[in-house]
């Protein structure tokens, strides 16, 4: 900008040299010619970019204000993977599941071990001089001295845990967003419980997160409207709204800023923005 500037003042000097030493010698092509040069000056000082009072600040990347990675609970083999990357999903659409089968059958031999407890714990009731069918007639402390000898409460407890594995065999997304990395899941391969499948990202609010020098932090405000670009779409400014700035200086004298766009047509995670304030 400054070079700008100093192309245009310079270009304003020679056009009054030409006029003030055309004025006196009363050619009129001359005049004109002057006259021309000025006009020349005052167009190139309505020109955008000498009045642009923009200026480039920082290079920053586009981000989710809200990204989750989708991950399983537990061990388990993969069916088909049907998922690709970009594709939209909303809140509870079920996204992966795993092979039920042995978890039904953990479930089935849970219950049977509760069944067996059940009874184990009605002859502990009967040897204590109650009649079968009878346990609702027993005294709580003494039904729940039965349960914890029979192993009734472990096998309840195992049941239930049982029952939440095979309910974690189908996995589903846990907001609305687009789906992202999931190319390297494979179908019908193992996972491990924690292991990450792929990332929802919640492309509705987009922030933008960039550096500025310590110098210019008093241009900066909570609050402050900026403008970003992307190179993509370069002809493009959207609007952003300042809502946080660092506390510290990192080592290289910057500052990182967040503000949060208000319209993100056109824009997508991962890109590259060209703020100006």
């Amino acid at each position: 900008m400054t070079r700008n500037y100093i192309i245009i003042f310079t270009a304003l000097i020679m056009a009054l040299s030409i006029s003030s030493c055309n004025g006196g010698n009363g050619n009129v092509s001359s005049v004109e010619k002057g006259k021309d040069t000025q006009r020349q000056v005052v167009a190139a000082l309505r020109r955008p970019e000498a009045v642009n009072t923009n200026m480039l600040v920082s290079k920053g990347v586009i981000k989710s204000d809200n990204e989750v990675a989708v991950f399983s609970r537990i061990t388990g083999q993969l069916n088909e993977v049907k998922l690709i990357d970009g594709q939209k999903v909303k809140k509870g659409d079920v996204l992966f599941t795993l092979d039920p089968d042995e978890l039904r059958m953990q479930v089935e031999l849970a219950e049977a071990q509760l069944e067996q407890a059940y009874l184990k714990t009605e002859e502990i009731v009967i040897g204590l001089g109650y009649q079968k069918g009878q346990m609702n007639k027993v005294p709580q402390a003494l039904l729940r001295a039965a349960k914890i000898k029979s192993g009734y409460n472990v096998a309840e407890k195992e049941l239930a845990l049982a029952r939440k594995k095979l309910e974690n065999s189908i996995i589903k997304a846990p907001l609305s967003g687009v789906i992202a990395n999931v190319s390297s899941t494979k179908s019908y391969s193992y996972v491990n419980p924690g292991q990450t499948l792929c990332k929802i990202v919640d492309t509705g609010k987009l922030i933008v997160e960039f550096s500025i020098l310590e110098s210019e932090l008093d241009r900066f405000a909570v609050g402050k409207e900026i403008l970003i670009n992307s190179l993509a779409y370069s002809d493009e400014y959207h609007s952003a709204e300042v809502r946080s700035i660092g506390s510290i200086v990192n080592e290289a004298g910057m500052v990182i800023v967040e503000a949060e766009i208000s319209d993100n047509r056109h824009l997508m995670p991962g890109m590259t923005a060209i703020i100006k304030l």
